[in-house]
């Protein structure tokens, strides 16, 4: 009886209490349903929301586009049928993002307005209806533009509201958030917004996470039924450095959060992020977030939280969220208490300073070995497969089924090694070990990425009590066990969303050691039933080929999974020059016959500013009228020259860039009217730097641009133009073929440019 006892206790230690926290950490982090069109008024609807959709998702919303500007007219009807004051802002913005590097764009923003009955702040809920060229954006951002519309209308629905609810569809975010600059810099209801909600998609399924805040509680989030948010994706996503309209708002001192869902990126930014691939479970979330914190926001009293904060989502709980200062309190209490059980453990016998000393590096060589196996089977898929360079961080089409052989793959790698190190150290010590390199794990990120250090902190609390009260040892790990899945498995799963398989060994080094951390003191205080054991050994490992296999199998590209690869065309106005050209590191068969020749230098100067991997062939010299520069006025004075000139391109394009390729000092750069470059904080271009602008939607009568130059050489200027879609062009239509098993791989789909020179003297 007492044996049979230790086999229940052994397999629910070992098995159910993992597999239960396992999936209940998972089941934190999905998606709502998506509820249907006929749910309460002031409920919101995917089904609803779809509708809108369809009207806004047909085709690529560039900022200055035909069809955008029919977007925005349904956007502006649709809000002042809902009982919205809405109206459209148009401004002309420039941004310098770096010294002498403008962007410009004519936005027009759609903003609207539902009034409260109080003077309080409004609450802001926005998203951008733009796209890249290349892509219908049904997820980016169309999703978050239609479930706004439903949420408005639900909002409305429910009564009047104690503070005004502010609508934005901001313009050209695709272009640096130009569009939500203008509106916090111009727009007079900016000044009336105590607190935002932004919306974005980078991807096309998957949970809808609160990934960024700034001077917002993360508590609100619990007005909603399915929350989701963890301080580990704000952490990680403020380094890579990316920017959205959150960006802006934040730097204006909104308090403000950001929402997005990022699973399958390969539909990121192309032709297949379209109506037939949104799932509308994300849909939903998105759209219950601005229904249910905005309406809670918009009758609330609107204090902006001034602590950082940490929090993380619990299943049947929701978000939990602490002061920042905790964490530090926190780490110090389980290093206090690992240490404690270190010591209480050599004071037994049960451990030893050099035995000790001997299970670091063991632990160490296993935990790189957590993520050396995933890093060797991404090396192997590229050279089976090498579209798959091409690809955002690896995320392939069936990528979940190569994470989960890969994930099995490291599991049994990883009891291969626990086995032999229970030959060569004994459970105590490799269990002591491994908490001291969990514990070297928790000071790099108390240090580096504080908001982060929970994962690493909470679960560490219960193992030193655990090595130091040989009673406590079950309940201990168990405990640790529990929380450490708790709160890893999200994470895990979450930064899987955004690193895909190229960057997927991170994730494993992290899940590894968490599990090394749990499984060293296997027997201690207790091990997995045999006969689990008996059968889990030659199972797994064959369910690990079998699966890798099966990717392998299915990870090819087809009509429905297209490949992604780049293709342009280029001619030189000046020369009548036409080239195929392409940047893919593996040159497809179909694009290496229209662009045979690798470029040795890396350059093609007239076309781009940065070197690639090109390869280009010769083309013929399409029908395409030229960009023009005409020089206004020309004045040179104590080595100082002012030359005013216009350019433009008969053709419309939607982009035209000029630069000044010679890296001379300008100065000043002023744009129909506006002082772009110069002034306090605005010195110009480096010396041996080119000044460039970049300009969407350009009116056409062109540019007016006034340089002032810190040199009296010749200047040197040069403008290209650049479209989306080689089919645009009727007299280049009929030259390419592109096969239906591959797309346009890039921002700008199969782009055409062509480009001038002129030297000024």
């Amino acid at each position: 009886m007492p044996a049979t006892r230790s086999a229940v206790l052994r397999t629910v230690l070992t098995v159910l209490l993992p597999l239960l926290c396992g999936i209940g950490a998972l089941t934190s982090v999905r998606p709502p349903a998506a509820a249907p069109a006929d749910a309460p008024a002031t409920a919101f609807s995917a089904e609803r929301a779809y509708e809108h959709l369809e009207r806004i998702a047909r085709h690529p919303r560039p900022t200055g586009g035909a069809y955008t500007a029919e977007v925005r007219d349904y956007l502006v009807a649709t809000l002042g049928g809902t009982g919205l004051t809405a109206e459209v802002q148009r401004a002309t913005v420039f941004e310098e993002e770096r010294p002498g590097d403008v962007t410009g764009a004519r936005v027009e923003n759609v903003v609207a307005r539902l009034e409260g009955t109080g003077d309080g702040p409004a609450v802001l809920l926005a998203a951008h209806y733009d796209s890249v060229g290349n892509s219908p954006g049904a997820n980016d951002d169309g999703v978050a533009v239609a479930a706004l519309l439903e949420a408005a209308r639900a909002i409305k629905a429910a009564g009047p509201t104690r503070n005004d609810v502010v609508v934005l569809f901001t313009d050209a975010e695709e272009s640096g958030s130009l569009g939500a600059r203008a509106f916090v810099e111009r727009h007079r209801w900016a000044s009336d917004v105590g607190v935002a909600l932004n919306f974005e998609a980078r991807g096309r399924s998957g949970p809808s996470i609160m990934f960024e805040s700034s001077g917002a509680p993360a508590g609100v989030l619990n007005e909603t039924g399915t929350p989701v948010a963890s301080s580990v994706s704000e952490a990680v996503y403020g380094l890579l450095g990316h920017y959205t309209d959150f960006t802006v708002f934040e730097k204006a001192g909104i308090p403000a959060m950001n929402f997005a869902y990022v699973g399958e990126l390969m539909h990121y930014h192309t032709p297949i992020d379209s109506l037939e691939h949104v799932d509308r479970q994300s849909l939903q979330h998105h759209g219950e977030y601005a229904t249910d914190i905005g309406a809670h926001l918009a009758s609330s009293d609107l204090a902006p939280s001034t602590a950082d904060e940490v929090h993380f989502t619990l299943p049947l709980i929701g978000v939990v969220s602490y002061p920042l200062w905790g964490t530090y309190l926190l780490a110090g209490l389980a290093l206090a208490l690992l240490g404690t059980g270190i010591v209480m453990g050599v004071r037994r016998g049960a451990l030893a300073p050099r035995r000790l000393a001997g299970a670091l590096p063991l632990v160490l060589v296993g935990t790189v070995l957590g993520g050396l196996v995933p890093f060797a089977l991404w090396q192997a898929l590229r050279a089976f497969y090498p579209g798959y360079d091409d690809i955002p961080n690896g995320d392939v089409y069936n990528s979940g089924l190569y994470l989960t052989a890969f994930a099995l793959l490291t599991a049994c790698a990883l009891t291969l090694w626990l086995r032999w190190c229970r030959k060569k150290v004994s459970a105590e010590d490799l269990a002591a070990a491994a908490a001291v390199w969990w514990a070297v794990l928790m000071g790099v990120a108390v240090l580096l990425l504080p908001e982060a250090a929970y994962v690493f902190v909470l679960p560490l609390l219960a193992v030193g009590p655990a090595l130091a009260f040989p009673a406590f040892r079950g309940i201990g790990y168990a405990v640790a066990a529990a929380v450490g899945l708790l709160l890893l498995v999200p994470a895990c799963y979450l930064a899987l969303l955004v690193t895909g398989l190229e960057f997927a060994w991170a994730v494993f080094v992290l899940a590894v050691a968490l599990l090394v951390l749990l499984l060293s003191p296997v027997s201690f205080p207790f091990s997995p039933p045999r006969t689990l054991v008996r059968w889990a050994t030659p199972l797994a490992p064959v369910a690990a080929v079998a699966l890798l296999a099966a990717s392998l199998i299915t990870g090819g590209f087809d009509e429905d999974h297209p490949e992604p690869g780049t293709f342009f065309y280029l001619l030189d106005s000046d020369t009548g020059r036409a080239q195929w050209g392409t940047t893919d590191a593996a040159p497809e068969e179909w694009t290496d016959a229209y662009a045979p020749k690798p470029v040795e230098s890396g350059r093609l100067p007239k076309f781009f500013r940065n070197s690639y991997p090109f390869r280009t062939g010769e083309a013929p010299a399409g029908e395409l009228p030229g960009p023009e520069i005409k020089v206004v006025r020309n004045v040179v004075a104590d080595g100082v020259r002012t030359v005013r000139f216009t350019v433009g391109s008969r053709r419309m394009p939607p982009v035209l860039n000029v630069t000044n390729p010679s890296g001379l000092r300008v100065r000043s750069a002023v744009v129909n009217g506006t002082k772009v470059t110069g002034g306090k904080g605005a010195p110009g271009n480096g010396k041996g730097s080119p000044w460039t602008l970049e300009f969407l939607a350009v009116p056409r009568e062109g540019l007016d641009i006034t340089l002032v130059v810190l040199s009296d050489e010749p200047f040197p200027l040069r403008v290209h133009d650049r479209s989306f879609s080689i089919e645009e062009v009727p007299s280049l239509a009929d030259e390419v073929d592109r096969p239906e098993d591959t797309m346009p791989g890039n921002d700008h789909g199969d782009f055409v440019m062509t480009s001038t020179e002129t030297v000024v003297n």
